[in-house]
């Protein structure tokens, strides 16, 4: 073999090394996307119309179309596609001024054939007419992996108590 021919079998082989090391795994692609779906869904104090409706169109396009949102203790257990995903957290947006949302605690689980789950914490930081509020919300996330993104297909709130 000629010099040139080890050369570029040699930087073919780094290519395909650095592009196997480099590229996130699936489950740093879940993690950020809950950052992100965190980021998307957070609101700024007099935050433009156009602005939330740009991260809340941004919120949905992580979601699976249908996707499941279970929340016992609101009665909630529904379908939702993304159009009503994307009605039903602007009107959240609208409602919770200045408040970020954040996952913490969060463990995924990748059994395989394109599907995880994620148990993770969904605190609240915001304010209300009352004052300054925390809250803390553990969640089971079902994530699909389509078209090589991995999306949100289901949303259950973990309820603790039954009063």
């Amino acid at each position: 073999m000629n010099n040139k021919t080890v050369v570029l079998i040699l930087a073919i082989v780094l290519m395909v090394g650095g592009a196997i090391f480099f590229l996130p795994s699936d489950e740093k692609k879940i993690r950020n996307n809950l950052d992100s779906l965190g980021e998307y869904c957070s609101t700024v104090k007099d935050e433009p119309l156009l602005d939330a409706l740009q991260k809340v169109t941004f919120a949905a396009k992580l979601c699976t179309d249908p996707c499941k949102v279970h929340i016992e203790s609101s009665q909630i257990d529904h379908e939702f596609g993304q159009k009503e995903i994307t009605d039903r957290l602007l009107m959240l947006k609208k409602r919770l001024s200045n408040t970020t949302f954040s996952f913490e605690d969060t463990f995924v689980d990748i059994p395989g054939d394109n599907r995880a789950e994620v148990t993770t914490t969904l605190r609240l930081n915001g304010e209300s007419v009352n004052g300054r509020f925390t809250d803390a919300y553990e969640i089971q996330i079902s994530v699909e992996k389509q078209d090589g993104d991995w999306l949100f297909s289901s949303f259950t709130v973990v309820e603790f108590m039954k009063k």
